[in-house]
């Protein structure tokens, strides 16, 4: 496939990752399955209900509103079941699930997916937005979206979206998850000067009742950060795109590369019961799944 110019920025350029790689660590996640087939695989998202893994396709340019994005559903032995489960959409990233319904970051919306039916049922617009990514659901129904080019973070409640928090410290804000009373921020990095000269990020807390944003664990660089799931332990699994590396991190830790990925190793999912972790290789257009040995 013939890269966009825009597609190029989103996924990264792999020789930076690489640079910032510390050290050779030992290899833990071993691959089991491998599969093609894929416009631009953004993210994954596991509903335990219907037994599929969601994978977020962008199609051909990740910033572009061209009706070429859709949403694919994925066996956990990584077989396609359906491959184009929902259209309609420009170039979906980050999901969540929330009382039977998807939602799914659009560029500059959230959209709403009836999971019984597979059908658009809500677009929520996030005016002002730059580009909508990451989604994750708190246990109290609000669902938040992280929006990387805008230091920001958006949330959906009461029906309508609005900024819950915009600061300096959500630069490069990608990955979501929530871990207690805290939302775990994966920073892509400051990209202000540009990708040639991005600085990488690093794992901040925002809690979700002050707000405050606190450094998860270092504040050294630690990567261009993409996902982020909790590792079952009490940390959080990160990718780092660029580098195309699998890391851990503990609350007020480093960040510790646990496997070797491939460069625009996007935002993962980690089925701890199966203990499968999945992961959308964006410019490779394959989702790879892997098996980890703690």
């Amino acid at each position: 496939m013939t890269m966009t110019p825009a597609l190029k920025r989103f996924a990264g350029l792999g020789l930076i990752g690489m640079l910032l790689a510390n050290g050779a660590m030992a290899q833990t996640v071993t691959e089991v399955w491998r599969t093609t087939g894929f416009a631009s695989p953004e993210s994954v998202e596991w509903d335990a209900t219907a037994g599929v893994l969601y994978v977020s396709n962008m199609g051909i340019d990740p910033m572009a509103k061209d009706g070429d994005g859709y949403i694919a559903t994925l066996g956990t032995d990584g077989v396609i079941k359906t491959d184009k489960w929902v259209i309609g959409l420009d170039a979906p990233k980050g999901m969540a699930i929330v009382g039977g319904k998807l939602y799914a970051a659009d560029i500059d919306q959230l959209v709403e997916i009836d999971i019984a039916t597979a059908a658009i049922t809500n677009r929520y617009p996030a005016a002002g937005s730059v580009l909508l990514n990451d989604v994750i659901a708190a246990p109290d129904g609000r669902i938040f979206v992280s929006d990387t080019f805008a230091s920001s973070v958006w949330v959906l409640e009461g029906g309508a979206m609005s900024i819950f928090a915009q600061d300096q410290m959500l630069m490069g804000a990608n990955g979501l998850t929530i871990v207690g009373n805290a939302l775990i921020v994966a920073n892509l990095g400051d990209v202000s000067q540009g990708f040639e000269n991005i600085k990488p990020g690093y794992v901040v807390a925002v809690d979700l009742t002050s707000k405050a944003i606190t450094p998860y664990g270092s504040s050294d660089p630690s990567g261009i950060l993409d996902g982020v799931e909790p590792d079952g332990m009490g940390g959080v699994l990160i990718t780092d795109n660029m580098g195309g590396r699998l890391l851990q991190q503990a609350p007020g830790g480093i960040a510790a590369e646990v496997g070797k990925l491939e460069p625009g190793a996007a935002d993962l999912e980690f089925i701890a019961d199966q203990n499968l972790i999945a992961v959308p290789l964006t410019p490779a257009n394959i989702v790879i799944g892997l098996t980890w040995a703690k």
